[in-house]
């Protein structure tokens, strides 16, 4: 009896004791916390890095002052000296007073200096940093990064972490950033043998922040007779554009081995994105086949992602790429009625053979001009040897420039928009 007194008593004690022993003694208050939404990395002066840190400005409390002192800004942006990351945040907290913290960044911006050297040793050290997030977005920045951060002034939104979500989301860009540009996808590209890491490219736009961008309109620069321009053919700060935001997101940058080798267009990482099969649906200018000067739009979709074959004879390799697409026509200038059987035809073949000559040509471009595989054809090549030791021994990066590939595509016009003939002028109806 006495023995069962003491085991309860025990029992009691012990759990009594759990509940004033544990706690969240070691929380800290997010109010003590300050967010660190976007980091930005340059070479330094003495072999380090220069780190860049934008921190959210908390919002607007209910007596109307910011609890963070930041006045109309949402974010701010200091830079320090540093060997790495972690030191970097250390050495700010002698002039930010809540706790600096990682676990909400929404993107690493590489200045380009940093990029084109090389960033194997900020991976190195990201790659163990707890509460850096692998999905983090990876972004190439045009100039420096602590320039470009200076830049971020979102107009439409409050919130700075949600504006990056909006302006990354390759289904409101339409295709014209890389899909998946995560720093998990990046590392993974950057460890494998031979292939190319892909990230978002971005830029700043200081005639936008000052009010000096223009798109010229005087009579004395129209031209009627030249050709429209694609206007997915331009890089991130070269946008012909007006407007408040001065930055822009659009195209890709291209990393061989882990240093920065050259930028892809709007146009391009559209293809690139079908080729991969991560293609989103999206808005797509082709020249109109009945007018070559005009252009027409398509809203394009995948039919059946990308597929991808491989084969393999002795150390020669060729790629087969094999896209089905769908699209609806949205825009077109000229009269021509493309739900005609004929005109129809005409339209599809003429698209199919635009999109295959440029998917030819961005595959010289990056495989044997740049010498990189940003398809992860090694993927399914090393699945052709017997043995990782045969796959090392061959060499996949060495084999590159000697690789042939095929594109085929098939397009297929789905519907023709919310009308369904073209619009003429009630004098013109015959």
């Amino acid at each position: 009896m006495r023995r069962s007194f003491r085991i309860v008593n025990t029992i009691v004690i012990t759990v009594t004791s759990l509940i004033f022993l544990s706690g969240c003694w070691d929380r800290l208050d997010p109010e003590n916390m300050a967010f660190v939404i976007a980091i930005g990395v340059d070479e330094g002066p003495q072999n380090d890095f220069l780190f860049s840190f934008a921190i959210a400005v908390p919002k607007l409390s209910d007596m109307g002052q910011s609890s963070g002192g930041g006045g109309n800004k949402v974010v701010i942006v200091h830079t320090v000296e540093g060997s790495n990351m972690a030191s970097a945040l250390a050495l700010s907290q002698s002039f930010i007073a809540r706790r600096l913290t990682l676990i909400h960044s929404k993107a690493l911006i590489i200045g380009e200096g940093l990029a084109r050297k090389g960033v194997m040793p900020l991976l190195s050290e990201a790659v163990r940093n707890r509460e850096f997030r692998r999905t983090v977005n990876m972004i190439t920045a045009k100039g420096k990064a602590k320039d470009y951060l200076q830049f971020v002034q979102p107009t439409t939104e409050q919130d700075v972490s949600f504006w990056f979500e909006l302006e990354l989301d390759p289904k409101n860009q339409g295709g014209t950033i890389p899909k998946q540009a995560r720093f998990h996808e990046f590392i993974m590209d950057v460890e494998s043998k031979g292939t190319g890491a892909i990230s978002i490219l971005s830029a700043p736009r200081p005639d936008v922040k000052k009010g000096k961008a223009n798109i010229s309109s005087d009579e004395k620069d129209l031209n009627p007779d030249a050709k429209q321009p694609i206007v997915s053919d331009q890089y991130a700060g070269k946008i012909k554009r007006t407007g408040d935001v001065p930055v822009e997101f659009f195209g890709s940058a291209i990393y061989k081995s882990s240093s920065l080798v050259g930028y892809l267009n709007g146009s391009e990482t559209r293809i690139l994105n079908m080729l991969r099969g991560e293609l989103e649906e999206t808005v797509w200018d082709f020249n109109d086949p009945s007018d070559k000067k005009l252009n027409l739009s398509m809203t394009m979709n995948a039919d059946r992602q990308a597929k991808l074959k491989i084969k393999r004879k002795g150390d020669q390799v060729t790629a087969i790429f094999d896209v089905k697409l769908e699209g609806e026509l949205i825009s077109v200038q000229t009269k021509v009625n493309y739900i005609q059987a004929n005109n129809r035809e005409k339209l599809e073949k003429s698209i199919q053979k635009q999109l295959h000559e440029d998917a030819l040509k961005l595959l010289n471009k990056t495989i044997h001009h740049w010498n990189v595989d940003c398809y992860r054809i090694n993927n399914r090549v090393v699945s052709t040897f017997s043995s990782v030791q045969e796959w090392d021994a061959f060499n996949w990066s060495s084999h590159l420039k000697e690789m042939k590939y095929e594109v085929n595509i098939t397009f297929v016009m789905r519907r023709y928009g919310g009308q369904v003939g073209p619009a003429i002028e009630g004098d013109q109806v015959s």
